[in-house]
């Protein structure tokens, strides 16, 4: 494919827009196995395709540094350098705001035995490494999708959704609660038979439909299955209100930087095979026609389409001195008579200005990204804590905007779960009108940023505060440096407490209990 380079909007008007139903639409729908409900189906996914597609396409492609850069109409000459460098600065991007908001689990406070639960599920789902997937497909597409859902032992799991295969439909109101979302995905068997397949999600029900052909046009209703999460079990994650990816504002910047690296690797090229110039020989190439032609005499084109020169014609001859890297130049004709030479044919470059430029560029992707460059000189672990947080406070202050969303998509996938945890009554709050819905709402969710700690600073600063604040603030502060939560290193001070007051009494024999017989 070819792409307009650094050229025009890159990405449609509707790109980025959230999909919208009336709610008495879908209200009246009576029978999802209708033609009505499917056609609806079907122009939803049409449209995602047509006009969110192709930008959740290109946004994964620099994922993966297969940037616009491999795909520029150069139009150069086929004996000149043409390379085309992709950098990986979205990657770096990603990484980055992904390590440095979830490099440390995700923890939850709130009524015990709750939050119990929440642990175990986390734990048996791999939550973990689930919650850095989300974070990994926000800072890409500026959307995530995750899948609550019942195994085949009636466990609740999660799971991530493809963000190129996933929609979900909003009722448009003020609320903006979801009415269904909408999986769709293919399955190729062999180069001639590929099966489509839709599943939508409502606040009851999962619907499936098939089709045995590629296109998603030809859907039919196949079955409908209940489900007890009383809510849509597709839940949306957003990056920031207009569902941006992390890099998606400085892709003209990368492209620019790698239209920069790729101009000099083919002026490092060019230089290295420069042309020489020799003056003063006769002119050569001298046959006639200048291409070959058939009997009808219609020229001749090869394999490109290509006119095919006549051996030793003008147009052989420099085809063979291009390829040859040499151009033999005749100035006999030089009034003063000819002047033989031989030299090289080459440009001057500007490496302090191209050096400078690309150093803007760089500069320009980590500001607006708000991305600290870690090959700074004054990025040191040897300086202060201090020194550190104001290099991130840029970062600092996306990464609470970003944490803000997550909660409110973790909070939606509490209430979710905690519909079937009352049904199952398998928290010790027994029913959602008895208080579980009320105890999700009050649960809080810690992010602990991965920011590099002077362990020595660190420990210093939290010695000053004994004394000042609570043992348990103290120890949930100390977290970060230890690992132990506050609950659990209180109770080990408590057990060597009573360890050494065991061991004390066994040798002395005393205890309060004896101490007015002593």
């Amino acid at each position: 494919m070819q792409v307009d380079f650094l050229n025009g909007p890159r990405f449609n008007a509707q790109a980025n827009e959230t999909f919208k139903m009336a709610k008495s639409d879908f209200e009246k729908i009576e029978d999802f196995s209708s033609e009505k409900f499917i056609e609806k189906i079907r122009e939803f996914i049409a449209i995602f395709r047509s006009t969110q597609l192709p930008r959740l396409e290109e946004l994964k492609r620099y994922y993966l540094a297969d940037n616009n850069i491999k795909y520029r109409n150069t139009g150069r000459d086929k004996n000149r350098a043409d390379n085309r460098i992709a950098s990986d600065w979205a990657k770096y991007i990603t990484v980055f705001m992904q390590g440095y908001m979830l490099g440390n689990p995700i923890k939850y406070d709130g009524d015990t035995a709750l939050v119990d639960k929440i642990e175990t599920f986390s734990k048996e789902n791999g939550s973990d490494y689930h919650d850095g997937l989300l974070e990994t497909d926000l800072s890409i597409y500026g959307r995530a999708y995750e899948l609550i859902y019942s195994n085949s032992q009636a466990q609740e799991s999660i799971t991530k959704l493809n963000p190129e295969q996933t929609f979900v439909i909003y009722d448009g109101t003020i609320a903006n609660n979801s009415l269904f979302g909408v999986r769709f995905y293919q399955i190729q068997y062999s180069a001639t038979n590929i099966r489509s397949f839709v599943e939508v999600y409502t606040a009851d029900s999962i619907l499936y439909y098939e089709s045995d052909a590629q296109s998603f046009e030809s859907l039919n209703f196949k079955e409908q299955a209940e489900h007890k999460y009383d809510g849509v079990p597709i839940n949306e994650y957003q990056n920031n209100e207009e569902r941006l990816g992390d890099y998606e504002s400085v892709l003209d910047a990368i492209d620019a930087y790698d239209l920069s690296q790729s101009e000099l690797a083919n002026f490092q090229q060019d230089m290295s095979d420069a042309y020489l110039v020799l003056l003063g020989n006769p002119v050569t190439g001298t046959a006639e026609p200048e291409f070959k032609t058939g009997d009808d005499g219609e020229i001749i084109l090869d394999d490109n389409g290509l006119p095919i020169p006549v051996s030793n014609s003008e147009k052989d001859v420099i085809e063979s001195m291009l390829k040859s890297r040499m151009l033999i130049l005749d100035n006999n004709n030089d009034p003063d008579g000819p002047k033989p030479d031989a030299f090289y044919l080459t440009k001057t470059y500007d490496s302090d200005g191209v050096e400078a430029y690309k150093k803007r560029l760089v500069d320009d992707i980590l500001r607006f990204t708000f991305t600290p460059d870690t090959n700074d000189q004054n990025f040191a672990g040897t300086q202060s804590g201090e020194s550190m947080k104001y290099k991130l406070m840029g970062n600092d202050n996306l990464r609470k905007t970003k944490e803000r969303l997550m909660k409110r998509g973790i909070m939606r996938r509490l209430r979710l779960l905690g519909n079937v945890w009352a049904i199952k009554n398998s928290v010790s709050t027994t029913g959602r009108q008895e208080g579980l819905y009320d105890k999700i709402n009050q649960v809080d969710i810690k992010f602990t940023p991965n920011i590099p700690q002077n362990d020595e600073e660190r420990v210093g600063q939290l010695k000053e505060l004994y004394g000042v604040i609570s043992d348990e603030t103290l120890f949930s502060l100390l977290e970060t440096f230890t690992g132990i939560d506050a609950t659990t290193e209180m109770q080990r001070l408590a057990d060597e407490k009573q360890k050494e007051a065991d061991a004390f009494q066994s040798q002395t024999g005393y205890s309060e209990l004896n101490n007015g017989d002593k």
